[in-house]
């Protein structure tokens, strides 16, 4: 997810738990886990051959010259499966959130590639043989090609009635077939930031820019769609949960923002879209990086964990909901500077789940990935990609993590 956060800055510049817990056991395990996403990590993969199989809005917008860096074949996390399930074994996650990839589930419209659904069904397979619960999100950030008009963002991505139409059936199809085995669903990745970074700063499809009307009601039709997502998935199985993954940034009013419009606006790009979904979620995930001022003016991205604990607080105050930080990372090629910064976040975190109901924590990201319009500049992961071995190699940021997870599991601290 990460890159568009720096973008972010260009246009806006303690009680405890008391809700219901909407089905979350109080007394289970801490969830210590990784997140990723498709588009970010995958090949196109052994399997599909032919070339343009399936294309994305992403796809399409790079053989249009409207992007600079080409995703290429990712790190192979569709091939290389049981390479990245190994490592998460042996840092000894508990939970996994991962994509699938509507674009190659659907590559034409109104036609499904059961194979597909077969190898991600192999990776659901191949978590659960290894003790890691598998969290499957839906959407994160693609759509098929099939459904991108960069001619006419007023029809692009939730606006479009083309992917409105398809998208109930694309979600029934991967519930209904991963059921059994998969309890946990994240309909949706950050629409709020996909919604900005689309239609005001213009740097991913469909390019539009400085259009706040188009940023809002985007927004909206991405919480129908949430909504609709949400639905289906109870009417299939009651007892299947339902999760957000959406962006927080701690908001700094600057000095000279007397009315706080710009603070007012950053607040309404943290709550829009989870206020429309919240009856809609078992469980409130929300992904935090930094404090920053809101401001139109681009600034420096502040770390501060104590960002995370008041965000944390106020979430649990204003929703009543069990927590989890479903995204949490920094970007750092040597690898020491997000050591630290894990280890900062995470010590709020496990300061915080004693105050309110937060059950999980979660590392963006397992490996440095495609970060979208930033390429493969900004360095996320736990683990660098070797390209000529298509092995991952740990940063001292992977050693601490595996070190703080054995810790808390063998020192009975779950709350």
């Amino acid at each position: 997810m990460p890159s568009i956060l720096y973008s972010l800055l260009v246009v806006l510049g303690m009680a405890n738990y008391s809700g219901a817990n909407n089905g979350i056991a109080s007394g289970q395990p801490f969830w210590w886990g990784v997140s990723t996403s498709s588009y970010q990590t995958e090949d196109v993969g052994a399997k599909i051959t032919e070339p343009g199989f399936f294309k994305t809005d992403w796809d399409v917008y790079f053989d249009r010259g409207k992007l600079k860096h080409p995703k290429g074949d990712g790190v192979f996390a569709y091939s290389e499966y049981k390479r990245d399930i190994a490592i998460l074994k042996d840092l000894g996650v508990t939970h996994y959130r991962f994509g699938i990839e509507w674009a190659r589930v659907e590559p034409e419209k109104g036609k499904y590639n059961m194979e597909a659904i077969k190898h991600y069904r192999a990776i659901v397979d191949e978590l659960i043989a290894n003790g890691i619960t598998p969290i499957i999100c839906l959407w994160h950030w693609t759509f098929p090609s099939w459904g991108f008009s960069s001619e006419n963002p007023e029809v692009f991505g939730w606006m479009n009635p083309v992917l409105v139409e398809r998208w109930p059936d694309y979600v029934r199809l991967i519930v209904t077939e991963f059921k059994d085995k998969v309890t946990l669903y994240a309909p949706e990745n950050e629409p709020n930031a996909q919604s900005l970074a689309g239609f005001f700063l213009g740097i991913f499809p469909p390019g539009a820019k400085y259009s706040l009307s188009l940023f809002r009601k985007h927004v909206d039709t991405s919480a129908d769609a949430f909504i609709v997502a949400s639905k289906i998935i109870r009417s299939i199985d009651p007892k299947l949960k339902i999760m957000s993954v959406q962006n927080m940034i701690q908001w700094e009013k600057a000095w000279w923002d007397i009315f706080g419009y710009f603070y007012n606006l950053g607040q309404e790009f943290n709550f829009k879209h989870l206020d429309k979904i919240i009856d809609h979620i078992d469980i409130l995930g929300f992904n935090y990086y930094y404090r920053v001022k809101a401001s139109p003016f681009p600034n420096t991205r502040i770390i501060d964990p104590e960002g995370l604990r008041e965000l944390t607080q106020t979430l649990s105050d204003k929703y009543k909901k069990p927590l989890v930080i479903a995204e949490n990372g920094w970007p750092d090629s040597k690898g020491e500077v997000k050591k630290d910064y894990m280890e900062r976040h995470v010590k709020v975190a496990m300061d915080m789940r004693s105050k309110v109901n937060l059950i999980g924590y979660f590392y963006w990201s397992l490996v440095d990935n495609f970060e979208w319009s930033s390429g493969y500049e900004e360095k996320y992961g736990l683990y660098k990609f070797n390209a000529s071995s298509k092995a991952l190699e740990p940063y001292p940021v992977a050693l601490e993590y595996k070190k703080i997870i054995i810790s808390d599991k063998s020192n009975g601290t779950f709350k």
